[in-house]
């Protein structure tokens, strides 16, 4: 039995150095003398010890963005209008073919440097193409607009072009730039597949900005002074409007009660007149007294004969 045990260790020591788990969401190449001669999948795995080896290899999709890599600088794209621009972007990219990338790390690349190199000068040469309006423009448009750009950039680094939109003559003329593009830029030689690239951020330089929010500034000055003008050119229509017709209704209403007034002097000097007609001796005596009142009220001074007529209603009846 002890002479089974050591002989026993060994087979236990070679079984565990013959299996190896590669995890979900890795692939496992196996290299035998630094030559790949498999690729495996999430589980377990085996190999021949001491000649094969296993390096894994994240296989979920990456997120590389502009703005988080060391050493990285604000990159200044130039647009068709000679404008420059501070462009932020993030790329998500994942591995294909594992041969293809692992032959690539070995061989002293950095793929996802190389990713954003490539990435950097398609995006440069696509906004060169365009207005600063149509890169700004996030719609559908298949032509100008961001998404297209995003797509374009997206569809080089992948080495495929968006031409089934396009006349076959504009194909035609460009076959060569085409495949000279893709082999410039396309990403197939590393065993990578890009999902997406998306711009995150558009900035202009800090000297661009500065002029462009002072002639902002300037204009909206302007905007709001005239706004100004307007609300008082409007507030003194409206101010002319209300005394206008506040006017007219003053004249109105002082026109219908002079005619009131009238009317009813009318009727008053027609009832007197009515009056004075069925007796005119008590008519007489009204009107003195009313005479008597308005001249004895104050402390005017009147120089009158007693035997005036004015006194007639004053004087004691002789009769008894």
């Amino acid at each position: 039995m002890r002479k089974l045990l050591p002989a026993l260790v060994i087979l236990v020591g070679v079984f565990f150095s013959t299996i190896y788990v590669v995890e979900e969401g890795t692939r496992g190449v196996v290299l035998r003398f630094n030559k790949i001669i498999d690729l495996s999948k999430p589980g377990l795995n085996f190999k021949i010890p001491g000649l094969d080896r296993v390096k894994i290899i994240d296989a979920k999709i990456r997120t590389t963005d502009s703005s988080n890599k060391q050493n990285s600088r604000e990159q200044k794209f130039i647009t068709r209008e000679k404008k420059d621009l501070i462009v932020d972007y993030f790329v998500q990219w994942k591995i294909v073919d594992f041969n293809r990338y692992y032959e690539a790390i070995a061989g002293g690349y950095s793929v996802e440097n190389l990713l954003l190199a490539r990435l950097n000068g398609r995006l440069r040469a696509e906004i060169g193409k365009l207005d600063i309006k149509d890169i700004i423009n996030d719609s559908n448009d298949e032509t100008k607009s961001r998404n297209s750009l995003m797509l374009d950039v997206k569809d080089a680094l992948n080495g495929t072009n968006r031409t089934d939109d396009l006349k076959q003559s504009d194909v035609d003329s460009s076959d060569h730039l085409n495949s000279f593009d893709e082999s410039r830029t396309s990403m197939r030689a590393f065993g990578v597949e890009v999902i997406d690239v998306r711009i995150k951020q558009i900035n202009f330089p800090p000297e661009v900005s500065e002029s462009i929010y002072a002639r902002m500034s300037a204009e909206r000055e302007v905007v709001a002074r005239e706004q100004r003008y307007q609300g008082i050119r409007e507030a003194e229509e409206t101010r002319a409007k209300a005394n206008l017709h506040a006017t007219q209704i003053i004249s109105e209403a002082e026109r219908q009660s002079r005619m009131i007034r009238g009317e009813g002097d009318a009727n008053a000097a027609k009832l007197y007149a009515d009056a004075f007609n069925k007796d005119k001796d008590f008519f007489s005596f009204i009107r003195s007294l009313k005479a008597y009142e308005q001249s004895f009220s104050g402390n005017d001074v009147m120089v009158i004969s007693p035997d005036s007529e004015f006194f007639r209603y004053m004087k004691l009846s002789k009769e008894k």
